[in-house]
């Protein structure tokens, strides 16, 4: 039987001022009895750096508890999370996203209204004040958006504030495929099987979190990087499909080409006249040639490494 009615999981890899406000907000969640539910900070950092932080809230009115996975990887600190937990539900948030008081009664309130086996909520974007050259773009690029109403649907978002249900999920332990350990997109893989099984997702536009972009994070340069990819997420998932669905990365490889000509030809205009929208004109160029450049030498590599 689980110990706790659920658990919030925060991976995290050297970042202990984001992790410390991470804790915090969690801590300060209302309208939840602080005995039903635990704080499971998971350390992927091999020299252990955020055992010190953990120990700051050993007399915390949660329990606070620390676990150390030295083996770098996202893919790899999920699944070892989800090992230690002590109950079968597990709200996720990252190391560089806080939670506003009702986070976790919203998502509760979704889980017992509609027993999603995954479900996610918005991200609200924080800037630092001194970003000013395409802030609008960035500020929608770090944000997540979705459905008004909350319900179950078919689309499925980031692993980063999210709500995952073992007791439904526990036949498919471990969850994430840990050749994306320095990629990404373990949380893509998993979410296409389930939607493959005919699982739904769930959605509480009130379960909101918001994301603090450090900033060396917060520049064009590093947007691109990063939508470039997410482009190369349909065509790597048919890739790695058990039996690879060819005609699907012969699609989304055309239709990549396609893109990076037609927005890559936008934006350079744009550019030339100094729009102040060009950047988006740019993403979406970046996201189709991800399409097409998903392979080999252009696979990105976010993971383990403090410049995520």
């Amino acid at each position: 039987m689980s110990k706790y009615t659920f658990s919030v999981v925060i991976p995290t890899v050297r970042r202990p001022g984001g992790l410390a406000k991470a804790v915090e907000s969690v801590l300060a969640q209302e309208n939840i009895a602080p005995e039903i539910f635990e704080i499971l900070i998971l350390d992927n950092d091999p020299a252990g750096s955020a055992a010190a932080c953990a120990e700051a809230y050993a007399n915390a009115p949660i329990d606070v508890r620390y676990v150390h996975e030295p083996e770098p990887g996202v893919a790899t600190a999920r699944n070892t999370a989800v090992a230690s937990v002590q109950s079968d539900l597990i709200l996720f948030l990252d190391d560089d996203q806080t939670a506003p008081p009702n986070w976790a009664h919203d998502f509760l309130e979704l889980y017992q209204l509609h027993k999603p086996a995954v479900a996610f909520g918005p991200v609200v974007t924080v800037l630092p004040e001194s970003v000013t050259e395409h802030r609008a773009y960035l500020e929608k690029f770090f944000a997540r958006g979705g459905p008004k109403i909350a319900g179950l649907y078919k689309e499925y978002y980031g692993c980063g504030n999210s709500m995952l249900d073992l007791s439904q999920l526990r036949h498919m332990v471990p969850l994430f495929e840990t050749r994306h350990n320095e990629t990404g997109g373990e949380d893509d893989i998993l979410y296409s099987r389930l939607q493959e099984m005919g699982y739904k997702f769930g959605w509480s536009p009130q379960a909101f979190a918001y994301e603090h972009v450090p900033q060396h994070r917060a520049t064009l340069k590093y947007a691109m990087r990063r939508t470039f990819a997410y482009g190369q997420a349909p065509t790597t998932l048919c890739a790695r499909k058990k039996k690879p669905d060819i005609a699907g990365m012969i699609y989304w490889t055309l239709v990549g080409l396609g893109q990076s000509a037609v927005y890559g030809t936008i934006a350079g205009l744009m550019w030339l006249m100094n729009r102040p929208d060009r950047a988006f004109w740019l993403d979406r160029a970046a996201q189709g040639l991800g399409k097409a450049l998903w392979f080999g030498p252009f696979e990105q590599r976010f993971y383990g490494s403090r410049a995520t």
